[in-house]
């Protein structure tokens, strides 16, 4: 039967351009910067919401509850993130990975340069905050079709030996997109005043990531469709299986599988948005001693000692135990949940940093052991949609509502840091309740 446009999931079996195979790492290392790339845009939203678009966007208010009110829009994203798994799980698990995580990188470049050419408020008047909303929502759509992709053509490309740590490369993308974002701000906040960040400078991080996601493009054009989902597309096509089921029927047939890995989400969630990155936002106004520039440092440093933390679990965490690492994860958010903000209250970069150090001890012994245990909780045919609605929902909860909701209380009881530590300590104890239902759900190959 000759190709027609009528039939175009066979284009789907040679979806990379002609030329050499890529080997697995290659292919993983793909998606380790792909996944950087989308996370450095993401993110810098975050850091410049806690230091300039409260003032820029959201003027009039006091300065925590400007503040308040531009994260507020940084945690819209994480509302559209579970619509963005639906939607691009549906293109992955039906056209292809490959397809998928093109779309979602062109939508996030295009939000991001664009949230770099936004007229602040005493330009635009209304329309900014409006308009600033709407690039973050197509932000969170674009980010909630990402990493179940990623760790998916990393995943299913890996033999069976190396799944956990190929998985650990998209977690590792992410890492690394933190630390890139850190670099850049801290590079333009130490090159410029503090009144000419919050007047032009601000907006070059958004307009430099035209750039990368260029590079990105190029980089994901060149992958090939994965064995795994090119199996399943012929058992479609030979009749031998169904088309792949509905969201519903995602939801019916495997709704422990989701239940578990979105709550299993939760403790590097939390620890990233409250011990990480949350920490902009807070220390800036409850602890002026660590200014926004030594914040910054203390992320790089973490970044950096995270990557080689996060390879040591991935390499280690079949022999270790993917589940015990997980719950380890756990355990140590939950300990360390009032130490770490003792510390940070203190008011010492040395302090801070230590703070942030024990806690990546908890991401890295996740990094190294969910990506590859999170795909296996669903059959292939449901597993683009299955894992990116797992950390769709892990993040919007324990990444969105629940920090931003402790910072907000902070606020209530005069600046006390018990709401955020409260938040390590809940999304510690989450973590390891959806590590045993996972124990209850069949393993998929």
């Amino acid at each position: 039967m000759p190709e027609t446009a009528a039939n175009p999931s066979r284009e789907n079996r040679s979806p990379a351009p002609a030329g050499r195979p890529l080997s697995a790492a290659r292919i993983a290392g793909s998606s380790l910067l792909g996944t950087l790339i989308e996370i450095f845009d993401f993110i810098i939203y975050s850091f410049m919401a806690a230091l300039v678009f409260g003032p820029l966007f959201f003027p009039g208010a006091s300065p925590w509850m400007g503040t308040l009110a531009a994260l507020a829009t940084h945690a819209v994203a994480f509302g559209m993130r579970p619509l963005g798994a639906v939607l691009f799980g549906k293109l992955g698990d039906s056209r292809g990975r490959r397809t998928a995580l093109l779309t979602s990188m062109l939508m996030m470049g295009g939000a991001t340069v664009a949230i770099g050419l936004l007229p602040p408020f005493a330009v635009a008047g209304f329309w900014a905050p409006v308009l600033l909303v709407a690039c973050r929502l197509l932000q969170g759509l674009a980010v909630g079709g990402e990493w179940g992709g990623a760790v998916l053509v990393a995943v299913e490309h890996a033999e069976p030996k190396r799944k956990s740590l190929y998985g650990a490369f998209v977690q590792l993308g992410t890492v690394l997109g933190i630390g890139l974002a850190s670099a850049v701000i801290l590079v333009v906040n130490l090159w410029v005043s503090e009144e000419a960040f919050l007047s032009w400078a601000w907006r070059l991080p958004f307009l430099a990531s035209a750039l990368l996601i260029v590079l990105g493009l190029v980089l994901r054009r060149r992958l090939e469709e994965t064995p795994a989902f090119l199996a399943e597309l012929a058992k479609r096509e030979s009749g031998e299986k169904a088309a792949r089921p509905t969201v519903r029927a995602v939801f019916r047939d495997n709704g422990l599988a989701l239940l578990a890995g979105s709550l299993m989400w939760s403790a590097p969630c939390s620890y990233l948005y409250v011990l990480m990155t949350g920490l902009v936002a807070y220390t800036k106004q409850y602890v002026p001693s660590l200014t926004a520039v030594s914040v910054q440092f203390g992320l790089l440093i973490t970044s950096v000692i995270l990557v080689g933390l996060t390879l040591v679990s991935a390499m280690n965490a079949d022999r270790w135990g993917r589940e015990r690492l997980t719950i380890g994860s756990g355990v140590i958010l939950v300990l360390w949940a009032f130490p770490a903000l003792w510390l940070i209250d203190s008011g010492g970069f040395g302090a801070m940093l230590l703070a942030m150090l024990v806690g990546t001890i908890c991401y890295a012994a996740f990094n190294g052991a969910v990506p590859s245990l999170l795909s296996e909780l669903f059959p292939v045919d449901a597993r683009y949609t299955g894992a990116g609605l797992c950390i769709a929902f892990g993040t919007a909860i324990a990444g969105g509502l629940l920090p931003i909701g402790a910072l907000a209380l902070v606020g209530t009881f005069d600046g006390s840091s018990v709401p955020l530590s409260l938040t390590l300590v809940l999304c510690g104890g989450m973590t390891i309740l959806g590590v045993v239902l996972s124990n209850k759900v069949k393993r998929h190959g």
